[in-house]
């Protein structure tokens, strides 16, 4: 028997590229979501991100593919212009198809999206066994309209309501209208082994179009072994959007998946990006002996906590031996006020010199993350951090206080009247969104910008890395550089508020046949 008839689009709006992060990637819940489709029904990728006219694509694609039913994830909350845009396209053009909409912005927004009637579905939880059995249930209905049609009923004779909604209300994580108002089922448990989920369908998507330039290129792909966080720091969306819990890949399994990017599609630079790879140190030791028993020859990037590499510091030489050539480490803030506010777990700055000197040590690359905004900070945290940061690290990447939606954060600075812009498509950790300390906004926005322009351009430090003999090195501070004087002169064009174009503005547009609406809050 074939595919069923019934096709299913697996669309990624347009993303203008994150400041902090310059590349490219698949999306992982919409390649894993292919895995499980791909077999079953006729399924069509549209990434957007890689698409020289997006909006032109998009309704080509609409008219030519005719899905039944389109997945859109919004995972990054600063891409919600991106994804809001698409849904108002495909309203427009495709009103009869169905949407189905995932990801930590839809969560929180639920039951503002699913009252607008921009999408049909949202699965509130981990996607993946939500949205195979709606497809089930989606492709049964069409099945039966199409069986009553051949019998010679009406066209588009419904499946009763009684049959339609018993089956979606029997679908755990589902949130969709029902009897008026916004229904949510049962929550959808959590899949215990990840190593039941299939390798993501790399092959329906455009791989030679990937890349991150400041990790080398093309031959750069980031991957994650695990799912979630089990710490609860009050700023975390990824710890959040996981529920508070922790799940991995077996060591094994991560292996072949770094195989199948290095046979399949010549990957060996890797961005591991697990909130803390060393967390569990048997899984670090099998991971290692495995990459080495196989003769896997990678470089790769990792990300841990201060804490962690204290306790595990004897896996750093292991994992250099194996490719290692960087760490980020979350040290945040060498003031102890902002640690204890930010952190769910006890840190301090002895413990955080300490880790970063056990990196230097080993001669691995160092990344310190440095946060900044809270309502301890001025504009002598701002210098101070970043000259103590200077000390040790090899990259600082200074995020601004970022209130995440459905972080405690949000709901804190939310409730307190706290938070000045309400456009989430600056919500990136490069935008200022609310005051910090006892200054105002204005204030604020000018000792962040400056205080990073200064403190890039006067600094005899920055400059030698410039010109590293290290490659790595050397492109991620020519980005910062970019960065920082981009940061600035948006400040300078835009002082009072931000204004951040629609990707593609004048195309989409054209496209739509009408002015886009910019500026989105929350949904």
């Amino acid at each position: 028997m074939g595919k069923k008839n019934f096709k299913i689009l697996l669309l990624d709006a347009p993303q203008s590229v994150w400041k902090w992060f310059d590349g490219t990637l698949p999306s992982p819940a919409l390649a894993i979501l292919a895995s499980y489709t791909k077999t079953l029904y006729e399924v069509s990728v549209l990434d957007l991100n890689v698409d020289k006219t997006p909006w032109r694509t998009l309704k080509t694609r609409l008219d030519e593919f005719a899905p039944d039913l389109i997945a859109l994830p919004c995972t990054h909350t600063c891409h919600v212009n991106e994804v809001r845009a698409a849904l108002l396209m495909i309203r427009k053009y495709a009103p009869k198809t169905l949407v189905c909409g995932g990801g930590i912005h839809f969560k929180v927004f639920q039951k503002q999206y699913i009252e607008s009637g921009l999408v049909d579905f949202i699965a509130t939880g981990e996607g993946e066994l939500t949205f195979s059995e709606l497809c089930r249930a989606l492709s049964g209905f069409k099945e039966k309209a199409d069986a009553l049609l051949s019998n010679g009923a009406a066209v588009g004779a419904p499946v009763s309501l009684e049959d339609k909604y018993g089956a979606l209300r029997a679908i755990d994580g589902l949130a969709f209208m029902y009897n008026g108002e916004p229904f949510q089922t049962a929550p959808r448990a959590h899949i215990k082994n990840l190593d039941t989920i299939p390798f993501p369908s790399y092959e329906l998507f455009p791989m030679a179009h990937y890349k991150i330039p400041i990790y080398g290129g093309p031959e750069t792909f980031g991957i994650t072994f695990g799912r979630g966080c089990a710490n609860r720091c009050c700023f975390c969306s990824e710890s959040y959007g996981w529920d508070y819990t922790l799940r991995r890949n077996s060591p094994e399994y991560a292996v072949r998946h770094i195989e199948l990017l290095r046979d399949n599609y010549k990957r060996t630079t890797f961005i591991f990006a697990d909130t803390d790879f060393l967390l569990n140190r048997k899984w670090v030791e099998e991971f290692i002996d495995i990459i080495k028993q196989r003769r896997v020859k990678i470089k790769f990037h990792i990300q841990t906590a201060c804490t962690t590499i204290i306790k595990n510091e004897s896996l750093v030489p292991k994992l250099k031996e194996i490719g290692l050539f960087e760490i980020m480490l979350g040290t945040e803030s060498p003031f102890q006020n902002v640690l204890n506010k930010l952190k769910s777990f006890p840190l301090n700055q002895k413990i955080m010199i300490d880790a970063m000197q056990i990196v230097k040590k080993y001669d691995v690359l160092l990344m310190a993350m440095m946060f900044w905004g809270t309502e301890y900070d001025d504009a002598e945290t701002l210098r101070e951090g970043l000259k103590f940061f200077d000390k040790y690290a090899d990259i600082t990447c200074p995020n601004v206080m970022t209130p995440y939606p459905g972080t405690p954060l949000y709901e804190e600075l939310k409730q307190k009247g706290k938070i000045y812009i309400d456009d989430m498509s600056v919500y990136d950790q490069s935008h200022v969104i609310v005051p910090a300390g006892d200054m105002s906004y204005a204030q604020t926005r000018f000792t962040y910008e400056m205080g990073l322009l200064k403190h890039y351009n006067l600094n005899l430090f920055y400059y030698t890395g410039l010109f590293s003999r290290n490659k790595f090195l050397r492109i991620n501070y020519w980005h910062f550089t970019k960065l920082i004087w981009m940061n600035a002169l948006e400040g300078f064009m835009n002082p009072v508020r931000y204004h951040k174009k629609l990707y593609a503005e004048s195309e989409y547009e054209s496209v739509m046949g009408e002015k886009w609406e910019g500026g989105c809050s929350g949904f």
